[in-house]
């Protein structure tokens, strides 16, 4: 977009810490050898995706939940927790980003998941939009290279020059990812609005479930994720 205001793709905002000295030094560090902006924002792409574990078992209720340094510290986290790395590790890199939510159908959903959300929509999916070579495009670094060989999952990978987001089939040609509903795009991550839908299509009793989970996953010393 012509004359577009960028700032606010580059500063802190709700749910990012892009100003944190641990996270300007890692995104320094990971992108140490980078020639181009696309390089940067591919090798930072990568980092997320893989660095950290994608579990949906997370803690979801304080905005501090989000924070690139608490992702980091747990080592794992859920597609809005993995965005908001990316977008915080981007923005300490000079590269403009913000999020993206949507929601989509996942036809593999894990059994585990299925139960504690009893429905395979899942609402306010988080990805990334990076502006690169003068557009923005849009990067999903939810799903790791491991997790994605385990389940018979399409790798999601960017190189800095196209859309990299979920593939409507597995690697067998199954049914996989539908997305249903684009929500727009924000700087920041607008938690209560959030956590509403959470409950409107889900049910207070599923957040419930989802807090379960998530103590129990912290409580233990290993764990196998989805």
């Amino acid at each position: 977009m012509v004359g577009e205001d960028l700032h606010p793709y580059l500063g802190p905002s709700a749910g990012v810490r892009c100003d944190s000295e641990k996270v300007r030094a890692l995104s320094a560090d990971v992108a140490r050898g980078a020639h181009t902006v696309q390089e940067k924002a591919a090798a930072l792409f990568a980092f997320v995706r893989d660095t950290v574990r994608y579990v949906p078992y997370a803690p979801f209720q304080r905005i501090e939940d989000y924070e690139a340094e608490a992702t980091l510290d747990r080592g794992y986290g859920f597609c809005t927790q993995k965005s908001s790395l990316l977008v915080a590790m981007a923005r300490a890199a000079a590269i403009p980003a913000r999020f993206h939510y949507a929601d989509l159908v996942n036809r593999a959903m894990p059994g585990r998941l299925e139960s504690v959300l009893q429905s395979d929509r899942m609402v306010y999916h988080t990805y990334v939009d990076l502006h690169v070579g003068g557009r923005w495009m849009k990067v999903t670094p939810s799903f790791e290279r491991d997790l994605c060989r385990k389940m018979g999952w399409h790798l999601v990978e960017f190189d800095g020059t196209a859309d990299a987001t979920f593939q409507p089939l597995d690697l067998q040609g199954r049914p996989h990812i539908d997305y249903i509903l684009d929500r727009g795009t924000d700087a920041g991550i607008p938690l209560p609005s959030m956590i509403r839908a959470w409950e409107q299509e889900y049910g207070a009793e599923a957040l419930d479930r989802w807090n379960e989970a998530t103590a129990q996953i912290a409580a233990r010393s290993s764990f196998k994720g989805v």
